[in-house]
């Protein structure tokens, strides 16, 4: 039987990069497919095998053990961690696990925010990444002309989704100050692991990098990274290929440490109550989401993926026990991410 992994994506997705790197560190064989489903019939379709997979979004990774096709990221990390036990990336206590999961899914959702503004915002970075990513899954073999008029296409349609997924101009100051926070924060790595909860990665890390790699790859947030947060480079450079690294996970009865602190801290300034007005507008049937984080405006549609987001993040919370959750609930009062976890 064919025992290695398909992983169909394109390395313009963060999610897809996301999936690659964590299927290298974890030592899984894997054939990697440059797909999309976003095509015009003039260029090219999704391999045949993935037309049909819902929803239509990349990663899509097929698991040889059942002949199975799955996307998410995030359910797809936990589904392999069901089925391989080497090199997990949950770490053995509740407590940390909770909390990389809480970091990895505001890589996700917010993270991903700062690739999408910093990308199609502009045209610098939008005709770039727009022909990299086309010529990526096109083949290099494909003329010029073709990576050019299907480039332009996805670029149009990619621009055109902007205020869906909130990265406006009004919305700007936001995300990029973020974008700035977050590349501190992983500028204090260095000084105390390598990753955020010791030395070895977890799925907060994979979370973080999938944003990170992307932001890194185009010209003018590479360039914010490479002036502002040299380690932020090292570090997504790292985790590109960390089929070498092995550690060890941190004492859970040792201090949280300070770059875990400041995320849970930007998490609660910013992306805590994001998910709270969002969750809020939902329930009450309000289309569009508004609020205002360390001094600035925010809004977009209401996105219903992002209430089941945070209504997992609440229950893994609340089925904690005994001195995990006695742990956890201190540093999340410190770091005022509390209130937010408990409603």
């Amino acid at each position: 039987m064919n025992d290695r992994y398909r992983l169909y994506g394109a390395l313009g997705s963060p999610y897809a990069a996301k999936m690659r790197a964590i299927l290298r560190y974890r030592h899984l064989p894997f054939d990697w497919v440059p797909a999309d489903f976003y095509w015009a019939p003039d260029y090219t379709s999704p391999p045949p095998e993935i037309a049909d997979v819902e929803p239509a979004i990349i990663p899509v990774l097929w698991f040889p053990h059942d002949g199975s096709y799955r996307t998410d990221s995030t359910v797809l990390a936990y589904h392999l961690e069901g089925l391989h036990s080497e090199r997990s990336l949950i770490p053995d206590d509740p407590g940390q696990a909770f909390l990389s999961h809480l970091l990895e899914d505001m890589g996700d959702e917010w993270g991903v925010k700062m690739a999408f503004q910093l990308r199609w915002g502009n045209e610098l970075d939008n005709e770039f990444t727009s022909r990299m990513v086309l010529g990526e899954i096109l083949g290099f073999a494909a003329d010029e002309a073709t990576v050019t008029a299907a480039a332009k296409q996805f670029r149009d349609r990619q621009v055109g989704r902007m205020p869906y997924v909130g990265c406006t101009p009004y919305n700007a100051p936001l995300i990029e100050e973020t974008y700035r926070r977050a590349l501190d924060i992983v500028s204090m790595l260095p000084g105390t692991s390598p990753f955020f909860f010791g030395t070895r990665p977890g799925l907060a890390d994979f979370g973080w990098y999938g944003a990170l790699f992307t932001l890194s790859r185009d010209p003018t947030p590479g360039e914010t990274m490479r002036r502002r947060s040299h380690a932020t480079c090292r570090w997504v450079q790292l985790l590109d290929e960390a089929s070498g690294v092995s550690g060890d996970w941190l004492d859970p009865s040792a201090p949280t440490p300070a770059p875990v602190m400041e995320m849970l801290r930007l998490a609660a300034d910013v992306y805590l109550p994001f998910l709270q007005a969002n969750e809020k507008a939902y329930r009450e049937g309000e289309e569009m989401v508004n609020f205002s984080a360390l001094g600035m405006p925010f809004e977009q549609g209401t996105f219903r993926y992002q209430v089941k987001c945070f209504q997992w993040l609440k229950d893994e919370y609340a089925a904690l026990e005994g001195a995990p959750r006695e742990r956890v609930t201190r540093v999340l009062d410190e770091t005022g991410c509390l209130a937010a976890l408990r409603g």
